[in-house]
């Protein structure tokens, strides 16, 4: 199938987060297959096997060997005009390297088979042993799916804390109010720390511009992104808000 709405949660955002990123890099790209059900699976299994075409798996579905039939997976193909799978300039290499920073494991990294188009969460290994080991098939795994899609809050990931508003979306480029606290989100949608520049529409533009900021960095602090200012007397602090929310 070709639809990442059928994938889990955090993978669909992944998957947003990587077309958008290699778009911004010149890298046009497109969600090819998502989640497979068993006979899907099948029937790519039996290809080159007992009907035409070329192995391209050794995951007969019936065994939940593909993390596709999880839906944490999906492949990408190029989509600028010049052949969907066409590696010149080494164009899903430079396409790995942004999926692997944003979190996501890479086929293109394996030993054996090499699969440059393919990307899944990395959280259960590789193979689907590790999933296994925490659920007896996808269906069970897929009912975990409705209460993670309903947190709010502050939501920590593979790269970092995030901030989903009731109404599913989250702030990026922006700097926000929360809990009588300034924290500011990069154009990811990920909350930063340290040191980070502002020109008043993104967050540490290419060109260098903007004023600079520093986002507390205390490592699983209770404060930890949120903004200090100097105060009349010239001593840091963290900036304490009047208003307690506002994202």
């Amino acid at each position: 199938m070709r639809d990442i709405t059928l994938c889990h949660p955090r993978l669909k955002v992944l998957a947003a987060k990587l077309v958008e990123e290699c778009s911004r890099q010149g890298l046009i790209i497109k969600i090819g297959e998502t989640y497979r059900t068993v006979a899907e699976q099948d029937a790519l299994y039996a290809q080159g096997r007992i009907t035409p075409g070329n192995i391209v798996t050794n995951a007969p579905g019936s065994t939940y060997s593909s993390y596709h039939q999880w839906g944490t997976a999906f492949d990408i193909f190029r989509n600028d005009g010049q052949g969907a799978y066409n590696e010149s300039g080494n164009f899903f290499g430079k396409v790995g390297a942004i999926g692997v920073s944003i979190g996501l494991e890479w086929g293109g990294n394996w030993k054996s088979p090499v699969d440059k188009p393919h990307f899944q969460l990395p959280d259960w290994g590789s193979s689907t042993s590790g999933i296994k080991k925490y659920y007896k098939d996808p269906d069970e795994f897929m009912k975990t799916w409705v209460k993670e899609e309903e947190k709010t809050g502050w939501i920590l990931d593979s790269i970092g804390f995030w901030y989903r508003r009731a109404d599913g979306s989250y702030p990026k480029n922006k700097w926000c109010i929360i809990n009588h606290h300034y924290y500011l989100f990069n154009r990811d949608g990920y909350m930063v720390t340290g040191w980070h520049r502002w020109d008043g529409k993104i967050c540490d533009p290419d060109d260098g511009s903007g004023d600079w900021y520093f986002l507390d960095s205390a490592k699983d602090g209770p404060l930890e992104g949120a903004c200090w200012h100097t105060k009349d007397n010239g001593a840091q602090e963290i900036w304490l808000i009047e208003q307690k929310d506002y994202i």
